[in-house]
């Protein structure tokens, strides 16, 4: 009896301690699949630090940062317009359109070679332009010489007005041998490209030649034969009055007046100029003036050229006890402005 009690004991027991493990295998299986509202009820944690980025490849080529563009250079200030050059050969023609005048009132000098670096001048401005010379000698003979004169030009497009003085002094084993001063005046009026009308005057005097005054008007009709860029050829041609007193005595005459004109640019810098005039008495044949003149003219300096000329003036009829023919040289500095 107490052996079936003791077994029957043993085996609640041992069929209560299997109940139990199995009760607990089940909870534990309950719990591992729970819901995910019971998963979210437990305190959260704090997020995790984003995972630093990866290491690149020992053999990558690192990418190249851009290069920060430079600021813009400055544009350079704009550079004043530099002068204007020295006339050339082709601008000479242009020169070469005013009228013409010289030393002796033969109108063919054109007087306008530009100075080496003188800008040029506006149309209707006036030109000035002073000439001056001393020549001296001692020894044998003691000689002294005075030259000068003064002009001014003005041209528009049809106009062109000239106005000169001059004179010359000398002296010789002190004794006066040189005393002459000459005007002339010119107003010229463009025709057609080549053609023109000009009325001009001319006064003189010459101690040493005993005429104490000439004076002569005229009025011409001008054309240019040849006008290139570097050389010009041109007449004149017209009627006139003299009036003079040459040895004491006075005379008047209409007369006849003929004038030629050469100039050539031989270089930039270096002129040739040649005027010849002849005034023929129309009352008296055997009484006439010739006078000519040829030159050269250089530029030196800014607004300074060098002038050398030979000018000759014939009288057919002189003052009694005086040479017809009278020839003289100049070297002059010729400064224009």
């Amino acid at each position: 009896m107490n052996k079936h009690s003791t077994l029957n004991e043993l085996l609640a027991m041992a069929l209560a301690t299997g109940l139990l493990g199995t009760g607990l295998a089940l909870a534990q299986t309950d719990e591992t699949n729970a819901p995910d509202a019971v998963v979210a009820a437990e305190p959260e944690t704090p997020a995790a630090a984003p995972a630093p980025a990866p290491e690149p490849a020992p053999d990558a080529v690192p990418p190249v940062a851009p290069e920060p563009e430079e600021p813009p250079e400055p544009e350079p200030p704009v550079k004043p317009a530099k002068p204007t050059p020295t006339y050339r050969g082709a601008d000479m023609k242009e020169a070469f359109k005013g009228a013409d005048s010289s030393r002796f009132g033969v109108s063919g000098r054109v007087n306008k070679m530009p100075a080496k670096k003188s800008a040029r001048k506006e149309k209707g401005a006036w030109r000035r332009v002073v000439e001056a010379g001393i020549s001296t000698a001692s020894g044998n003979s003691d000689l002294l010489r005075y030259d000068g004169s003064a002009s001014a030009a003005q041209e528009t497009e049809i106009h062109y007005v000239y106005l000169e003085a001059a004179g010359r002094y000398g002296e010789s084993d002190n004794e006066t041998d040189a005393a002459n001063a000459t005007g002339e005046a010119k107003y010229q009026h463009k025709l057609t490209e080549r053609t023109y009308a000009a009325l001009d005057g001319f006064a003189k005097h010459d101690q040493i030649a005993d005429l104490s005054y000439r004076l002569r008007g005229s009025v011409s009709l001008g054309h240019r034969f040849v006008w290139t860029e570097r050389a010009v050829l041109s007449a004149e041609l017209g009627p006139g009055y003299v009036a003079e007193k040459k040895g004491g005595e006075k005379e008047g005459f209409f007369a006849g007046r003929a004038g030629q004109y050469l100039e050539i640019l031989i270089s930039d810098n270096l002129q040739l100029w040649q005027s010849a005039e002849f005034v023929q008495n129309l009352e008296d044949n055997a009484v006439y003036f010739v006078n000519a003149e040829v030159g050269l003219e250089t530029v030196l300096l800014d607004n300074l050229n060098l002038r050398f000329s030979v000018e000759d003036a014939y009288d057919s009829q002189p003052a009694a006890g005086k040479e017809s023919n009278d020839v003289t040289t100049k070297t002059t500095l010729v400064w224009k402005f």
